[in-house]
C-alpha cells in the first residue's frame, strides 16, 4: 500500500469519527428523535392509502349493472317434414305474420293423388266391413272372415290419416303471431325434409340474456336480481321494468359466467328488435354477491390500484407498516366495487397502509414507510 493511499485512509477515517457525535447524544448512543430521523433518511416513501372497514356497506344492497343483447321470447326455425319443390313462399324478412297464416307451400300434386288413392280404398273397405257385419248377424259369414274384413278396414284408416298428413305438411303455416327473422330458401328451390326454410319470432315479449359470475348464481340465482329494469340502447335514457325469468346451468368455459335470462313486454311506442344490444340494471344484495361467511375474514374496502395480479390471476396488496420497514404481501379476495372503492376479503384489518403506487417495484427485502400528507418524494 503507498503512502499516499496510506494517508488518504487515515483521513476519510477522521472524517467519520468526527460525524459520530453529531448523530450520538451524551450517553454515546443514538437518541430516539435521532434515531427516527436517520431511519427515515434511508426508508423509502411509498403513497398508501388506510384500509376502510365496511360493516355498513357488506349488509345493503348495491346497485349493478350487466351489459346484455336482446332475443326473442319466442323462436323457431320451421321446415317441411318431406321432400318436395317450393312453389310458393310469402315469408319476407322482416315481415310481422299472424298466427295460421300460410308462409310457404311445396308442390303438393304427388300427394293428393296419394290422398285420393288412400281415400277410395278406406271407402272400399268401409262398404266391405259393413256387408260383413250383416252377414255376420245373420251367421252366414264366419268369425275368421269379419275379423279379417275389420282388420282391412283398420289398415285402410291409418294410411288415409298418413295421407291427410302429407298433404298438410307440403303446407307451412305460421303457429303464432310473429316477425320473419331470416328466409333460408328460394321459391322454386328443391328442398328436403328438415331443412330450414323460415326463422320465426315472437317479439311480443322479449328477452335480454346477460352474463353473471358463477357466485351470483351460486348464492342467489334468479332471485339475486331484485327489481331488474332495462335500457335498450337505442333508446338511451328510458329505463323498462323487466323481471329475471331464468338461467343456464352450463357456463361458459372461458369465462365461467352463466347467462341469465331477463324477461320485458315491450311498450307499443318503441320498436325492439332482436340482436339489439341492451343494459340491465338490478338491485343485488351484498350478501348474495359476495357469497358471505361468517367464519372467515371480514371484508374491507381499498381502491382498486391498490390491486396487483400475479401471472396465475391471484390478486394481492402490499401492506406498508405505519412506522416504515419491510412491505408484506397479502393476498386478497376482489367483491365488487362500491362507490368507487373495491371489496375485497383478506386478513387486513381497518387503519392499515396499503400501496397504490408503485406495486411491482415494491419487495420484501427493502424498507419503506408511508408516505407523508402532501409530500413528495423523499421528502414525503
Amino acid at each position: 500500500m503507498t503512502s499516499r493511499y496510506k494517508t488518504m485512509v487515515g483521513f476519510a477515517g477522521l472524517l467519520l469519527l468526527a460525524a459520530v457525535p453529531l448523530y450520538y447524544g451524551v450517553s454515546g448512543s443514538l437518541s430516539s428523535e435521532d434515531a427516527r430521523s436517520a431511519a427515515s433518511s434511508v426508508m423509502r416513501p411509498v403513497p398508501t392509502v388506510v384500509v376502510a372497514g365496511c360493516p355498513a356497506e357488506c349488509q345493503r344492497r348495491v346497485t349493478r349493472e350487466f351489459p346484455g343483447s336482446v332475443r326473442a321470447n319466442r323462436r323457431v326455425e320451421l321446415a317441411f317434414d318431406l321432400d318436395g319443390l317450393l312453389v310458393e313462399l310469402h315469408a319476407r324478412e322482416g315481415s310481422r305474420v299472424t298466427k295460421g297464416s300460410v308462409l310457404a307451400r311445396l308442390d303438393a300434386r304427388n300427394a293428393r293423388n296419394a290422398l285420393s288413392a288412400a281415400q277410395a280404398h278406406f271407402d272400399d273397405a268401409s262398404r266391405t266391413l259393413e256387408r260383413t257385419k250383416t252377414l255376420r248377424r245373420q251367421s252366414l259369414l264366419s268369425e275368421s272372415e269379419y275379423d279379417q274384413a275389420l282388420s282391412t278396414w283398420e289398415i285402410a284408416k291409418a294410411d288415409l290419416r298418413i295421407r291427410e298428413k302429407a298433404l298438410a305438411d307440403t303446407t307451412i303455416v305460421a303457429p303464432f303471431d310473429g316477425v320473419v327473422a331470416a328466409r333460408h330458401v328460394e321459391n322454386h328451390e328443391r328442398v328436403e325434409a328438415g331443412q330450414k326454410v323460415i326463422s320465426l319470432q315472437d317479439t311480443s315479449r322479449v328477452e335480454v340474456v346477460i352474463q353473471v359470475p358463477e357466485h351470483l348464481i351460486a348464492h342467489g340465482g334468479i332471485e339475486a336480481l331484485r327489481d331488474p329494469k332495462v335500457r335498450l340502447d337505442v333508446y338511451e335514457g328510458r329505463w323498462l321494468k323487466a323481471r329475471a325469468h331464468e338461467y343456464r346451468v352450463q357456463p361458459d368455459a372461458a369465462t365461467r359466467t352463466y347467462d341469465l335470462i331477463v324477461a320485458l313486454t315491450p311498450p307499443e311506442d318503441i320498436e325492439v328488435l332482436p340482436g339489439m344490444t341492451a343494459t340491465v340494471k338490478a338491485q343485488i344484495d351484498a350478501a348474495d354477491l359476495l357469497a358471505l361467511d361468517p367464519s372467515g375474514p371480514d371484508w374491507t374496502r381499498i381502491p382498486l390500484e391498490a390491486i396487483w395480479t400475479d401471472g396465475s390471476g391471484t390478486s394481492y396488496v402490499w401492506v406498508i407498516p405505519e412506522q416504515g420497514g419491510a412491505p408484506r404481501q397479502a393476498r386478497v379476495e376482489l367483491g365488487p366495487l362500491q362507490n368507487g372503492q373495491v371489496l375485497i376479503r383478506s386478513r387486513l384489518s381497518p387503519g392499515q397502509h396499503v400501496a397504490v403506487a408503485g406495486l411491482h417495484a415494491l419487495r420484501a427485502g427493502i424498507q419503506v414507510r408511508p408516505r407523508a400528507v402532501e409530500k413528495e418524494g423523499l421528502e414525503g
